[in-house]
């Protein structure tokens, strides 16, 4: 049971990392269901008829021959779990308008202007931390505080 409890945990962190993520990127709230191509609600459809419905689909042909969405959602995945680890472990004294990530085939670029000298090495350490990332274009940027 612990195991499941520290799984809930992690999708938890996960996703409440992704809505942030959503929120900072792109001004919307992740569960605005007009984002979705499709939605499915759990309250009013059992579970395993959900998955039935997207197994079904998943065989569909016109799902198996675009060989960008893999990539891409490879990519936005490793934006989301760099995105988190920062979420974590910087500030918003570090970096209050937050650092944009943006990832391709596994290169994560860093974006953000802060005063704190440290930001840009401290973001690095920890997107270098998160597996996947096989390079960091770090364009963080340190300005010095206003007045001083």
């Amino acid at each position: 049971m612990q195991d499941a409890d520290a799984i809930r945990q992690e999708i938890e962190r996960f996703d409440a990392a992704h809505a942030k993520t959503m929120q900072a990127s792109f001004n919307v709230e992740r569960d605005d269901a007009l984002l979705y191509h499709m939605v499915l609600n759990t309250a009013r459809m059992p579970i395993d008829a959900c998955v039935k419905a997207i197994c079904q689909l998943a065989q569909d042909p016109r799902f198996q021959d675009d060989t960008t969405i893999g990539p891409a959602l490879a990519d936005k995945l490793l934006e989301t779990k760099v995105s988190a680890a920062l979420s974590d472990e910087i500030g918003i004294g570090d970096a209050p308008a937050g650092v944009t990530v943006s990832a391709t085939n596994g290169t994560v670029t860093l974006m953000a202007v802060s005063s704190s000298g440290n930001l840009r090495a401290k973001a690095e350490k920890v997107a270098s931390r998160v597996p996947g990332v096989c390079a960091i274009d770090n364009r963080i940027i340190s300005v010095p505080p206003r007045g001083g």
